[in-house]
């Protein structure tokens, strides 16, 4: 049955947080069956057939596989929405540079995935626009934190504003290597729990990856679901609904590490956390996704560090 419906001005919503029971429904069970199945299901939309034609079957095959169906019937509305809404995506996929998604295929595998955060998330309230977000109690700032030094890792806010463009790429152009090709960070606010988390990632993958001595860099944390509309119309696949819009997920750039060498390193801490199940962790190609589980949630919020002021 349903939880009740929390989100970012719910009254209640931070302690839920805390106390790890934000979320609409139960962990799903058997996650390493369904991603199994999810990759049964993919190899079966071939990267150059038509999305339409060749999704219809390749869905109708996922609605009858049981490890499948037991984290889509835990998606709000069901299996049967959560599947008409990926056929939709897939009906409308058109190959674009800014998209994670190359492929049908691609789409595909990141849309069955993310599911996952769906099924976590999916009926906590997303952040309607720029107003909800910045308005929330729910969400710390991150420029006070890192001017303390209590992040452990680093991101740009993205900006359209001629100084930041113009900076932006200057580092492209004259230190391609110094930081990620990335647009940066919607806002620069974050959920504790998630500062929490990123922290003791970024901490493992620097003692991972030595002797190498960068820094874990995140690309997204929160969205605005119209920030995710204006996303999706640029070509971008931006997936709604998404966690991002309930400040639950992060996108931590891999590309940039490639170049350096050292991707491998985090690629093995960020699986270790999914398969202790902490994370739902998605490969999407610059960036790898990941979505903070609920039963975890308490845990890392609790661990966070305190709001400027608050210490």
């Amino acid at each position: 049955m349903e939880q009740p419906r929390t989100g970012p001005g719910h009254p209640g919503a931070a302690e839920q947080e805390r106390s790890g029971t934000a979320t609409a429904s139960a962990p799903p069970p058997d996650l390493a069956g369904y991603r199994r199945a999810v990759d049964e299901v993919v190899r079966y939309l071939h990267g150059g057939a038509a999305p339409g034609p060749a999704a219809a079957p390749v869905l109708d095959r996922a609605a009858g596989i049981p490890e499948l169906r037991a984290v889509l019937d835990r998606v709000p509305g069901g299996a049967d929405v959560a599947l008409e809404r990926i056929a939709r995506q897939l009906a409308g996929f058109l190959p674009n540079p800014r998209s994670n998604a190359a492929t049908p295929a691609t789409l595909l595998r990141i849309g069955l995935l993310q599911q996952i955060d769906v099924a976590w998330w999916g009926s906590v309230t997303p952040f309607a626009d720029d107003d909800a977000v910045r308005r929330s109690p729910q969400l710390t700032a991150l420029a006070p934190l890192r001017r303390q030094r209590r992040l452990a890792f680093r991101y740009r806010i993205g900006t359209t504003a001629l100084p930041g463009r113009a900076r932006n790429y200057a580092v492209r152009r004259w230190a391609p290597d110094h930081e990620p090709r990335s647009s940066g960070l919607s806002y620069p606010l974050a959920r504790p729990a998630m500062v929490s988390l990123l922290n003791e990632v970024a901490g493992r993958f620097a003692a991972a990856a030595r002797p190498w001595r960068g820094t874990m860099w995140v690309n997204c944390i929160v969205r605005s679901t119209a920030v995710q509309q204006r996303l999706q119309q640029l070509g971008y696949s931006a997936l709604l609904p998404s966690a991002h819009c309930t400040g639950h997920a992060a996108d931590v750039e891999m590309a940039w590490l490639r170049r350096h060498g050292v991707a491998p390193a985090l690629e093995d801490v960020l699986t270790a956390y999914r398969d202790e199940g902490v994370l739902n962790v998605i490969d999407e190609g610059q960036a790898w996704h990941v979505c903070l589980a609920p039963a975890h949630a308490g845990r890392y919020a609790s661990a966070a560090p305190a709001a400027p002021g608050t210490a």
